[in-house]
Formats: C-alpha cells, structure tokens, sequence
C-alpha cells in the first residue's frame, strides 16, 4: 500500500481516477467472461431458470409496467435525449464535456449494434415474446443504451450541477436497471444478455470519461 501511494499522488481526485480504471478493468472482465461463451455457443445455468421464474411471474398490470419501461428504453427515444443533452452543453459552450456525452452514449450504441451482428445470438424461444423484436439478442441493446446514457448523465450531473441536483444521475441509473431488468421479463432477451450488456456500458463510458471528459489537475 505504501509503494502504491508512492506511485499515485495523494489527493482525491487522484484515488478517485485509480478506482474509475480498477472500476473499467473489472467490467471489462464481465463482459469478455459472457462474450467469450456466448462466442463459443456456451449456454449460461442460470439463463433458462429465470426466464421460467419471469414467466411464472407475468402479471398483465405487471406486464404493461414492463412494456412501457421497454418503450422508454428504446433506441430512438434514448437517441433523442442525448442529442437535447449535448445540444444543451454545446449552448453552454463546454465542448468537452458534449464531445464526451456524444461519445458515450453514441459509441455504446454503435459497437452493441456491431455486437449483435458478429455474435448473432438468436433470442431466446423458451417461452412466447411480450413484444416484437427483429435483430440478435446479444448484448442487450436496452441495457448497454440505457445504462450508457444514464451513467453519461450520473457523471455529468456530478461534475456540472450543485449539491442534491447531482442525485438525478442516480435516479437515472436505477431506472436503467429496472429497464434493463424488464427485457427477460417480456423474454426478448436472456439474462446474460443484460448483465453483459450493463458491464459493457458502463465500461465504455468509464473509459471515453477517464479519456476524454476527465481533465488533469494542473500542475
């Protein structure tokens, strides 16, 4: 412990930044452990028995909860919030922070598309599909979106807005995991598709935020 305080200066920004990258290194791990067996057509234990617990579980007042979660998840509205957030940074003239917010959410979006297309995990059939989905199943794009964007706006909100208002970031992340957490409910996707869809999202936005938005202290 004394020869890593040697190494990293002794204040908070600096032992903050440390744990963001041991943050990054661990979910990156996650993501890889899932994105490696999906790889090799693995099957994951606990996939098939939650989404018979969440069929078990299905409500239609509890079903209609979950559909309308997903549809505050989707792409296009997701897509929109983060173009008014960086138009929004851009008035105000912090072009790093909107650089970085662009980045985030958009760069998550984009590699989860690519994703989808080089694992090509067909979605799950155990059991009848709440809502209509076209695409891969792996990783979740309501997930990886939804937590990226909200993570985005957690970290932004804290560097940006005053005392109690920094809290709206941590609202926001936990509605991205009930959105998250509704998809194998309406089984669309398995859960193993979300959990790596989380891991990779939030890794994503740790690294453009420790590269790009993060400033150094001077000197």
């Amino acid at each position: 412990m004394r020869r890593l305080r040697d190494l990293v200066p002794g204040d908070r920004r600096a032992w903050a930044t440390l744990g963001l990258w041991l943050a990054l290194a661990a979910l990156l791990a996650v993501f890889i452990a899932f994105a490696q067996d999906v790889y090799q057509h693995e099957g994951f234990a606990f996939d098939a028995p939650l989404l018979g617990w969440l069929h078990a579980l299905a409500r239609p007042r509890l079903t209609a909860l979950a559909r309308a979660l997903s549809a505050i998840g989707e792409p296009p509205v997701v897509g929109t919030a983060t173009a008014l957030v960086v138009m929004a940074l851009l008035l105000a003239r912090r072009w790093r922070r909107a650089l970085a917010f662009a980045l985030e959410v958009g760069g998550a979006a984009a590699l989860t598309l690519v994703g989808k297309a080089f694992f090509a995990r067909p979605r799950p059939t155990l059991y009848p599909h709440m809502v209509v989905e076209t695409n891969y199943s792996f990783p979740s794009g309501h997930a990886t979106g939804d937590l990226a964007f909200y993570l985005a706006l957690h970290l932004l909100a804290w560097h940006t807005l005053p005392g109690r208002w920094r809290w709206i970031g941590v609202a926001g992340l936990l509605l991205a995991l009930v959105i998250g957490a509704s998809r194998p409910y309406l089984q669309v996707h398995y859960p193993s598709d979300i959990l790596a869809g989380w891991a990779f999202g939030a890794a994503w936005v740790l690294g453009v935020h420790l590269l790009v938005a993060r400033r150094r202290p001077p000197a």
